[in-house]
């Protein structure tokens, strides 16, 4: 900018020195000096009255708004301090240009005021006038206080306007926010949630300039989700605007911040209301509730907001005070709600009490369990029921010290009564060994004891209540049932020790005589019939299904017997290593499933289990093209290992039985076998926390689960 004392030559050619009255070093005074007056309805500087000279020195020296309409068209002149009121979009190209040009959304307001003013001479005064103006790039809400002057030429008619004005819309705005904010907080401290929810929506209801509509969601206890609660400003058509919460409201985000969001309303079939203005809301914000004193989320409040404002500073202060209160009115209503509940609670459990006092009497005379009230340090009884009494022993106990009434019970009890009085803690004695005097003599009998303090109001321990059930007959019962146990345990052990050791000794002259049936086969071969030869063979086959039935007796009894060391085992490798053991014929196929899992188990037993019922499902297979299928799935805390063959099936008859021992289900001089193998693999599940099933019918084939534990049982 050049230097004011300078001077700088106005556009049309006139000096500065010629137009003193535009000097001046703010924006408007430059662009006074610099605009082409000579283009516009003012007309050449060179050629201004008196009076508009005057008038634009005044404009351009106050620091006040000032507009000045010239002409017949009424031109437009302002000041810097007028600047703000033309927004972003009505500067500076309305300079110098008709009225309506720039105020054409409220010409049909100001227009004729202006004519009025020029047609009477006489000046206008407006307060707090509301002027919907677009100067922003939408339809605003304005208010202005301002006055119509005459500008008058020197032959007397009016040539132009002078308006000093003032924006009032903050103060108006504030006002009547405050007012929505006094009436929100005017809730009465006796009212129910739903009540308040009512009072809070129509508080905002007679609001509508400022919230153009309003959703009241509570959060329910828990996960149980979003409720919206209660709602305003919707018309009938557009209620479903507000069931969207799921897609529009970002209540995810609230809970995660704790922080209000500014929503922009998505299109929508109806439009959303906007309050107090024919446009819809383009936005809205959504607001956290908290209980009062708390960070703890109670709901949400969703506010439209309005069409003909921007959410400024002030605006977002205004909905979270507003937010503020509704959360305080809320908590209120809940803390109310939540005193008559509990003070309903409190008179109901007072009816009860005196309704229950009557009964107790007959209660306790009549109560299975012994039941009696100690008081002071000295343990008196103030009283005992009938079965107290009858449990120890028919003796008058009311009214005298423990160490009296029952003197035997004085070493045991005494000190755990005691101990109830110095900390107030309760005793739970399970199965408490007690000496009692019954029928002239000291018996050890078992109770289970509850020893509860007595408080008085002011919160000193006067007293014990006891509650004793004798349970001498169950615990007796239950040692007997431990050394029954132990001695059928003994016997077992000895059974497998004898099924060991016989089937060890057994197995020596077995082996002998079947050498002595090849030795006498074949020093007698030039003398032996073929029917001989047969029956040597058939003796020695008896021989070898016996031994093998002694070998099967052997691991029966091992399974139970003898544990081998955990060790980490790939049990895919360990199949695969079987299947080699086994080889089978190579028409016959034992396929692997994928997946299998890494055990820390006893390696021998497993694989045992698996070679078992393989080889089972091989034996019994009745065709050469044999196929066995073994796969794993999760079964919670088990693996479930599937053996599928393509067999000739299990009748349902007999799923049970194919698992005892000795139990074949084919004579054995059509398939050898000893009806062991699926007993120890039994056996062997079984004794390491797992369990065994199948799954066949007859023509179908068989599939054998084994469900072997995660986890290895641990053994003392």
């Amino acid at each position: 900018m050049r230097d004011v004392n300078q001077g700088s030559a106005p556009a049309d050619g006139s000096s500065l020195q010629d137009a003193p009255f535009l000097a001046g070093d703010g924006e408007m005074a430059r662009r006074m000096r610099e605009f082409d007056w000579a283009n516009c309805p003012v007309g050449p500087v060179d050629q201004w009255p008196q009076s508009l000279r005057t008038a634009v020195s005044i404009c351009l020296a106050s620091r006040h708004p000032i507009e000045i309409w010239w002409g017949p068209q009424f031109a437009r002149l302002y000041n810097d301090a007028y600047r703000p009121f033309l927004g972003a979009h009505k500067h500076p190209q309305f300079l110098g240009r008709p009225g309506w040009e720039c105020w054409g959304e409220i010409w049909d307001v100001i227009g004729p005021m202006l004519e009025g003013v020029r047609a009477t001479g006489k000046a206008t005064w407006s307060e707090d006038f509301p002027l919907m103006m677009w100067r922003n790039g939408y339809l605003e809400e304005t208010y202005f206080t301002f006055s119509y002057a005459p500008l008058w030429n020197e032959d007397g008619t009016v040539g132009g306007i002078f308006c000093a004005c003032a924006e009032t819309t903050p103060r108006l705005l504030s006002e009547r926010r405050l007012r929505l904010l006094r009436d929100l907080g005017a809730q009465t401290a006796t009212a129910t949630v739903s009540e308040a929810c009512e009072h809070v929506m129509k508080s905002l209801a007679g609001g509508v300039a400022d919230v153009s509509f309003a959703l009241l969601y509570e959060l329910g206890p828990g996960d149980s989700g979003v409720r919206l609660a209660a709602s305003t400003g919707f018309s009938a058509g557009a209620e479903q605007l507000g069931m969207g919460e799921g897609n529009t409201w970002p209540f995810a985000e609230i809970v995660r911040t704790q922080r209000p969001v500014r929503v922009g309303l998505p299109d929508a079939q109806v439009p959303w209301p906007g309050g107090a203005w024919p446009e819809p809301s383009r936005e809205a914000v959504v607001l956290p509730l908290f209980r009062s004193g708390e960070s703890t989320l109670q709901g949400f409040l969703v506010m439209g907001v309005n069409p003909r404002r921007s959410l400024d500073d002030a605006y977002r202060d205004f909905f979270e005070l507003a937010a503020g209160h509704v959360a305080t009115t809320l908590s209120s209503a809940r803390v109310f709600e939540e005193r008559t509940r509990l003070l309903a609670r409190e008179q109901a459990a007072l009816a009860e009490a005196e309704r229950q006092r009557s009964r107790l009497e007959t209660l306790f005379q009549q109560a299975p369990a012994g039941i009696c009230v100690l008081r002071g340090t000295d343990h008196v009884y103030e009283f005992a029921n009938p079965r107290y009494v009858e449990l120890v022993g028919g003796r008058d106990v009311v009214g005298k010290p423990l160490r009296e009434a029952l003197p035997e019970l004085k070493e045991v009890i005494v000190p755990l009564l005691d101990r109830v009085y110095a900390t107030g803690e309760p005793f739970f004695g399970n199965e408490l060994q007690v000496p009692l005097l019954r029928r002239g003599q000291v018996q050890d009998c078992f109770f289970n004891l509850i020893y509860q303090p007595i408080y008085d109001p002011l919160g000193t321990i006067e007293g014990i209540s006891v509650i004793a059930f004798e349970v001498t007959e169950q615990v007796h019962a239950r040692q007997r049932s431990e050394r029954l146990t132990q001695e059928l345990e003994a016997t077992n052990q000895d059974l497998d020790q004898f099924a060991y050791v016989a089937s060890h000794d057994l197995k020596a002259p077995l082996r002998g005589i079947a050498s002595l049936s090849e030795w006498i086969e074949e020093g007698m071969a030039d003398k032996m019939s073929d029917e001989t030869r047969q029956q040597m063979g058939l003796l020695r086959g008896r021989v070898h299904r016996l031994e093998a039935l002694i070998n099967g007796i052997l691991s029966y009894s091992r399974v139970s017997r003898s544990r081998e060391k955990v060790e980490t085992v790939d049990v895919g490798a360990l199949l695969v290593e079987s299947r080699d053991l086994l080889a089978p014929r190579p028409e016959a196929s034992i396929v692997i499933g994928a997946g299998m899992p890494t055990l820390q188990v006893e390696r021998v037993p497993l694989q045992q289990v698996f070679l078992n019922l393989m080889s089972n499902a091989l034996k019994h297979a009745g065709r050469v093209d044999a196929r066995i299928e073994i796969a794993c799935a999760d079964a919670d805390a088990f693996y479930d290992f599937t053996l599928k063959d393509n067999g000739p099936g299990i009748d349902p008859r007999f799923h049970e039985r194919i698992w005892g021992i000795f139990q074949t289900l084919e004579a054995r001089d059509k398939v050898e076998g000893t009806g062991i193998g699926l007993s120890v693999v039994k056996k062997i599940v079984e004794t390491r926390g797992g369990r065994v099933a199948v799954e066949s019918e007859p023509g179908a084939g068989a599939t054998f689960h084994v469900y072997w534990p995660k986890r290895p049982r641990v053994h003392a």
